[in-house]
């Protein structure tokens, strides 16, 4: 049998038959062939009544099928394979149905048999023995069929071996309880010791039932060498069957006796086989454990060198770590200035961001006073003026003309002093608070890009204190510009929702989206400075973007500051 490196490929289940086997069983069904064909013509030559020869035969019967369904049971504890446990069924259901029979036979131990056996009991055994072990044949050509390709048998070993007993004794126990108790069910196909005309259609039916198990065992590929043999073993089946049912005249004729030694050989094909194979195997064995002694032997050996390397190893090692320490401990020293110097960077880049938070503080203020001044003086001074120009404009038509564009110019004027202090400061975030404020700047962008927007604030009635307010609004603002710019989308869904420990603001567009591995442009510091408002307040900034999925931005400004206070709303803390 040729070695292959999956162990699992050195069984006769799974293993390929080569050229020589091939062969032998070929030679085997040739010679079968031909003895049948030499005995054909004398089968119902009348022989000598030898009693002894039933027990005898019987008896092989049985101890090799059950040797053989033991062996087979083995592999399938080691290979998994359920096609194995069905074959094995079908030898134990023979080895029960053999052992019945001898029991049954008429003249062996009581004139009419044991168990309660009447004249027809062990003819309808032997049909029902010799036409179910090609069933459990053919059952065992479908489902190995079925495993290829499918998960090995994994739950317990014992069940389906108990199984495969359990139904082998019912199987025989009803078998036998419907040729006995159940015989009157039955027709006669004895009749003193010789065939009735009957005879002839039922052993027809198990011969035909037999030749297509050995049809479809033959169709099937690959074979294994497991299968190589069963089509010996029923090829065999076949010429007992017809030397001792068909072409015989009945019992104790020539075709008798030769057609139940083809049983007995059909028998021993496979179980001949199982052994060949565990021989090899526990030779396979025996070798692999005296290369297992050799290759200990050379560990050893290798093991008694590793172990005076190794003193020397040690001894360079001992020498190499002293060196080693004292340059770990220049290292240490280095690696302490450079902490010392880290801490250092830290602590001067936290100097720099509060100096940064302080003076964005300032510069909101700054702002909010500015843009304060631009809409209580400068802007209502400008709208004075235009209502006495609009007065003033009714003394002359030569006048009226330039007081229209003066008008004209006051009115821009007013627009871009309102604009420039809406964007220095909204006034609205400051009068009325923080979400009409945000409301104002969403509908002020769907009317100034034509963007459809949708706004989410939880609770509604929010409100933040400083700077926490004028960092929300100032992200949202930003981030709309970009949006408005870069973005191309048709869609902003915009959400706030706070609770008592942070406030979330996400900003999320369907535009065109960009990739963050890119460096960004030149004198562009969109994300930057989100981040850094974002920084300044304890917050976090987090961008999900692709090329052509869209943006989102989110951001958590916590409520609960570094000093333990939370954030209710401008002018009022909770500790």
């Amino acid at each position: 049998m040729g070695e292959l490196a999956d162990e699992s490929r050195i069984f006769l289940s799974t293993l390929q038959p080569e050229r020589r086997e091939r062969r032998l069983a070929m030679t085997a069904v040739v010679l079968s062939v031909v003895l049948f064909a030499t005995l054909a013509p004398f089968v119902r030559i009348q022989m000598p009544q030898v009693w002894a020869f039933i027990p005898i035969y019987q008896s092989a019967i049985v101890i090799c099928d059950l040797i053989t369904a033991g062996l087979l049971l083995g592999q399938f504890g080691i290979l998994r394979t359920t096609s194995l446990v069905v074959l094995a069924g079908g030898y134990l259901f023979t080895a029960c149905m053999a052992s019945v029979h001898m029991l049954t036979f008429p003249g062996l131990f009581l004139p009419s048999g044991l168990l309660d056996a009447g004249p027809q009991t062990t003819a309808w055994l032997y049909m029902f023995w010799h036409g179910g072990f090609p069933l459990c044949v053919i059952a065992y050509t479908f489902v190995s069929r079925r495993e290829r390709g499918q998960p090995l048998y994994t739950g317990r070993l014992a069940l389906p071996v108990i199984a495969c007993v359990g139904t082998a004794l019912v199987a025989t126990g009803a078998f036998a309880a419907l040729a006995t108790s159940g015989r009157e069910l039955l027709p006669a196909i004895m009749q003193n010791q010789h065939y009735t005309p009957l005879m002839r259609g039922v052993v027809t039916t198990v011969w035909l039932t037999t030749l297509g198990a050995l049809i479809l065992l033959a169709a099937r590929r690959p074979h294994s060498v497991l299968d190589l043999w069963l089509v010996v073993v029923l090829c065999a089946w076949l010429l007992d069957i017809a030397l001792s049912a068909v072409l015989n005249h009945g019992r104790f004729d020539l075709g008798f006796y030769a057609g139940r030694i083809y049983g007995l050989v059909a028998s021993s094909f496979v179980l001949l086989a199982l052994l060949l194979e565990n021989g090899k195997l526990y030779a396979r064995t025996v070798h692999a454990l005296q290369g297992e002694r050799v290759e200990h032997r050379r560990v050893q050996e290798k093991t008694v060198q590793l172990n005076e390397a190794n003193e020397l190893l040690e001894q360079r090692v001992a020498e190499r770590t002293r060196e080693l320490l004292a340059a770990n401990s220049e290292l240490r020293r280095e690696i302490a200035e450079r902490e010392r110097a880290e801490e250092a960077l830290a602590r001067s880049r936290e100097e720099l961001r509060e100096i940064a938070a302080i003076s964005s503080t300032a510069r909101e203020q700054e702002r909010g006073r500015i843009a304060r001044e631009l809409h209580d003086e400068l802007a209502q001074t400008l709208a004075m003026l235009r209502l006495d120009l609009e007065r003033v404009s009714t003394a002359g038509n030569e006048l009226a003309g330039r007081f229209s564009e003066m008008r004209g110019l006051l009115d821009g004027a007013v627009a871009a002093t309102r604009r420039i202090a809406s964007d220095l400061r909204p006034l609205m975030l400051d009068d009325l608070g923080l979400v009409p404020a945000i409301q104002w700047l969403v509908q002020a962008f769907q009317q100034r890009h034509g963007i459809d927007c949708s706004l989410i604030v939880e609770p509604p009635e929010l409100d933040l204190g400083e700077p926490q307010a004028s960092t929300t609004f100032r992200i949202l603002q930003e981030s709309l510009t970009n949006v408005g710019r870069h973005a191309r989308a048709s869609h902003v869904d915009i959400r706030l929702i706070a609770d008592d420990r942070e406030v979330m603001l996400c900003i999320r567009d369907d535009g065109v989206g960009f990739d963050t591995a890119n460096p960004r442009k030149p004198n562009s510091f969109g994300l930057v400075g989100l981040r850094e408002r974002a920084y300044l307040v304890q917050g976090t900034l987090s961008v999900e973007t692709a090329p052509g999925q869209g943006t989102a931005i989110e951001v958590h400004i916590p409520l609960v500051q570094s000093h333990g206070v939370t954030v209710l709303q401008s002018g009022e803390l909770r500790e």
